[in-house]
């Protein structure tokens, strides 16, 4: 009776040997996986760093025109407050916007914003914090998710004229049967160059920033573009610099 049990277990220790033998050809593979994977992780992240470098655009030269005049930064329009609250709205809409850009079409080899969101009190999101002050219940403020709008006449590189950001914030303030609307830009910025980075879509070029002074250019070129939507037709042209 003992042969039965001594051949079973001897059987027994045969598979186990070749479990044994199994389990150590598995782990080997999986080590040498690992370690290819890895070697395969480095190589990327070396090809990425490296990209990093090279794909970075050299730092430009920013060149600052000067205006022969600053340009106005108010005017008053013939309209009453309410109206102009009403008809400033209609012409910074989106629709009105994209059929007459307030800074003209970008072209496919300087993406830029075609268009500017407004805010006024009842649905301020970027600019709630011009409207905690009763006094701008009837403002309006203009923003680009920051993203550039216009390449700018003031500030240049060696290609021209840099992409411009901005926010802008305007007050309306009754004068007589008249409205005095005064626009101040807040947060300008140029772009400078691109360089590689992670962004929250993934990798790719990315803006560099450079803060930089209101030009009183682009203030005044949305003063006329709402005075142009409401019929105005003595203000003076913009003022740029000369080149």
């Amino acid at each position: 009776m003992a042969y039965p049990f001594n051949g079973a277990d001897t059987e027994g220790r045969s598979e186990s040997a070749v479990a044994g033998v199994a389990f150590r050809l598995g782990a080997a593979h999986f080590w040498s996986s690992g370690r290819l994977r890895m070697t395969k992780l480095i190589t990327t992240l070396s090809i990425i760093a490296l990209a990093t470098i090279s794909c970075s655009c050299s730092v430009t030269q920013v060149q600052t025109l000067p205006l022969p005049s600053p340009n106005p930064t108010s005017f008053s329009f013939p309209l009453p407050l309410a109206e102009i609250h009403t008809k400033a709205l209609e012409a910074f809409s989106i629709e009105h916007q994209i059929d007459q850009p307030i800074f003209g079409r970008s072209d496919l080899a300087t993406p830029l914003e075609d268009t500017l969101s407004a805010e006024c009190a009842t649905n301020a999101v970027f600019g709630q914090a011009a409207f905690r002050d009763p006094a701008n219940a009837q403002d309006i403020y203009l923003h680009t998710f920051h993203m550039p709008f216009v390449l700018s006449s003031v500030y240049r590189g060696k290609d021209g004229g840099l992409p411009f950001i901005a926010t802008f914030h305007l007050h309306l303030a009754a004068s007589g049967s008249n409205t005095v609307v005064t626009i101040t830009a807040s947060d300008t910025e140029i772009v400078t160059r691109t360089k590689f980075g992670f962004g929250p879509c993934g990798p790719g070029q990315g803006y560099v920033y450079e803060s930089v002074k209101p030009t009183t250019v682009e203030e005044y070129s949305i003063l006329r573009y709402v005075g142009s939507y409401i019929g105005v037709t003595n203000m003076p042209e913009v003022i740029k610099p000369k080149l």
